[in-house]
């Protein structure tokens, strides 16, 4: 179509269409926060997962070793599902990052767990670092911009 066959009714569509594009591109610029909260909070909870397991639930009760357990869960849970329920797209790249820091931070996790039946020392010097050291990986990875 050439703008001499351009009629006004025919721009005033091509308008509103254009407007809609831009609500559109406003709203999922709005969100764009929540892949990289999500990506730090998780790498939080299991952080905080790790200095539970170090500290809190191997003299836990089992009703307290359920609400510590639980209460990580439902976190994760309740992360999850605000984010599956608040996006529209997901940047370029940020799921493969996501996955990639979830996973190393969730080795992280398991060889410190698996440490901590190994070594009796319970000091903060040690297993402070070893939780920062899980945050980190899914933290980095999940804030990360695009290199596109």
């Amino acid at each position: 179509m050439s703008n001499a066959d351009l009629t006004p009714a025919a721009a005033r569509e091509i308008l509103i269409v254009a407007s809609n594009v831009s609500k559109q591109g406003d709203a999922i610029g709005k969100r764009a926060w929540l892949g990289p909260a999500l990506s730090v909070f998780i790498g939080l909870l299991i952080g905080a997962f790790l200095m539970a397991s170090i500290y809190l639930l191997p003299t836990a009760t089992g009703l307290q070793a359920f609400l510590i357990s639980a209460g990580y869960a439902a976190g994760i849970g309740i992360s999850v599902i605000a984010y599956n329920l608040g996006r529209k797209v997901t940047l370029t790249g940020w799921v493969k990052r996501y996955q990639k820091g979830l996973s190393i931070s969730c080795v992280v996790f398991f060889v410190s767990l698996a440490v901590s039946f190994l070594v009796a020392e319970r000091t903060l010097w040690l297993w402070v670092p070893l939780a920062v050291a899980t945050v980190l990986p899914i933290s980095i990875l999940g804030t990360k911009k695009s290199a596109q």
